[in-house]
């Protein structure tokens, strides 16, 4: 069994904390682009998107230098929530702006979703690759594309982006020995440190911005996907005998110990084994190795935005496909219930007219990056979306109209427990979710973060009649209603 410890104290290479994160700021010149809100930019700016594979926000607490590198230079977003707590149907948001309700995509695989759905449904003539070239950027895919891909087709690349380097579902184990489609031809990768998936990522993203660094050269969108920390969470090899001793965190939901307010799916669910808490604990210490190799990797990219001069106006966005439970209300692992740790991820934004150190408690979403995207390189999605962009509120600015809750939805499928169909809100203030099976969940996040008392049957009536009122607005709401 791994001795857990709840609060681990992050050294790296066994430097202290304060001094090596000061080491590392000088190193990536990472000051350079820190100022508040000024004057619009005389160029359309770089923009990159790095998305990791079930990163939960809490996990993004433990990863020290990516903070000091991120979020201390930029707007975190505390309320960044994954309206589909599912990696495919999160990703077609993502790429569409869209509800999974409108763009079809509901689970992982066929019949109701996947690659192939999302592309038999026209998709990927409109997404946000193709909406930015259209404005004259430079576009590259780099890693996980959407699951299933490419489902047969091994040389296809979808339209909307001039280069790609996308995993191959079909052809891929997680961080080794895989294949990618680059640019329409298939490349193995072995075992070799040197093929660790997220340094080879980072090896092409610092290439692509080397070769874009001149000053003519176009505005380029950068769409960063390695499989970190996803399970098995491969560590590479310089990182594999970190954090010895360290397991997953005993928060208060952590193998929950009274369940009988929670819906019958997870009532049905045992208390976790000490065997299973073992596996728990083991994954979680590879989880923290795996993301080193993502630290290392936005270092570089900082390092190469440094050197090519391009970091004054350069965007830079941190997030998760979706986040993933270690534990908490006795689920070992997987995602798509509609708890925080599978619905609440890290959003971070670095760049021009950012604020530096600031934390943002609006309500946003996954729906809310392409256009936020577009509208910083200065144009408008070609289609309409449901999200909104975030342009305002990283200038520190909050519309009157913002919204105050956020639809969060579930189709059967996709989960290895026995969870229904649902669909919810999740505010500032609380998460309401109502299952196709007739039971109701509400949570007070401010008295009850952790989601411990289910108040369905004790609240206030107006309220649970206020939150029932917003999710039927909201529920098969398009386009401007959803906002």
């Amino acid at each position: 069994m791994i001795p857990v410890s709840r609060n681990p104290e992050r050294v790296w290479d066994g430097v202290s904390l304060s001094t090596t994160l000061g080491l590392v700021l000088v190193a990536a010149g990472c000051a350079s682009d820190v100022t508040g809100p000024g004057e619009p930019l005389d160029r359309k700016p770089n923009l990159i998107l790095i998305q990791l594979d079930d990163l939960d926000f809490r996990t993004y607490e433990s990863m020290p230098r990516q903070r000091l590198l991120l979020s201390a230079q930029g707007t975190t977003f505390s309320n960044a929530i994954v309206t589909r707590p599912l990696s495919c149907p999160s990703r077609a948001s993502v790429l569409t702006g869209l509800y999974a309700h409108n763009h079809g995509v509901l689970t992982n695989s066929p019949p109701r979703g996947g690659f192939e759905v999302f592309r038999d449904l026209g998709h990927e003539m409109t997404t946000v690759a193709t909406w930015l070239q259209a404005e004259g950027y430079r576009t590259t895919l780099l890693g996980k594309y959407l699951n299933r891909y490419p489902a047969g087709d091994d040389t296809y690349v979808p339209p909307g982006w001039d280069e790609w380097h996308s995993l191959m579902f079909d052809r891929a184990s997680e961080y080794v020995s895989y294949f990618m489609n680059e640019n329409g031809q298939v490349v193995p990768y072995g075992m070799d440190p040197e093929s660790y998936e997220t340094d080879v990522l980072a090896h092409k993203t610092v290439d692509f911005i080397a070769r874009h660094s001149g000053a003519d050269a176009p505005p380029f969108f950068i769409h960063l996907n390695p499989s970190a920390p996803h399970s098995p969470a491969v560590p590479a090899p310089r990182h594999s005998d970190a954090f010895p001793g360290v397991g997953a965190p005993r928060t208060p939901s952590f193998n929950e110990a009274d369940t009988s307010d929670k819906p019958q799916w997870l009532q049905a669910i045992p208390p976790l084994s000490s065997e299973e808490t073992d596996e728990i604990d083991e994954l979680t210490r590879r989880r923290y190795q795996a993301l080193l190799a993502v630290e290392d990797m936005t270092q570089q990219i900082l390092e190469a935005l440094v050197a090519a001069g391009k970091l004054d106006d350069t965007y830079i966005f941190f997030t998760s496909d979706n986040g993933v439970f270690s534990g908490q209300h006795r689920l070992p692992g997987g995602k798509n219930a509609p708890y925080e740790e599978a619905i609440r991820v890290p959003l971070v934004v670095r760049g021009p007219r950012v604020h530096a150190g600031r934390i943002d408690e609006a309500v946003v979403g996954n729906i809310d990056l392409a256009p936020t995207l577009v509208e910083l390189a200065g144009g408008t999605p070609s289609t309409t979306v449901d999200g909104r962009s975030l342009a305002a509120l990283l200038r520190g600015e909050r519309p009157a109209d913002w919204r105050s809750e956020i639809l969060i939805e579930s189709a059967a499928g996709g989960s290895p427990y026995p969870l229904p169909a649902y669909a919810g809100l999740r505010s500032a203030a609380h998460t309401y979710v109502e299952y196709y099976s007739g039971e109701i969940e509400l949570y007070d996040l401010f008295k009850d973060p952790d989601q411990l008392v289910n108040i369905a049957n004790t609240a206030d009536p107006a309220l649970l009649s206020r939150l029932a009122a917003r999710l039927d607005a909201l529920r098969d709401c398009q386009g401007l209603s959803c906002r």
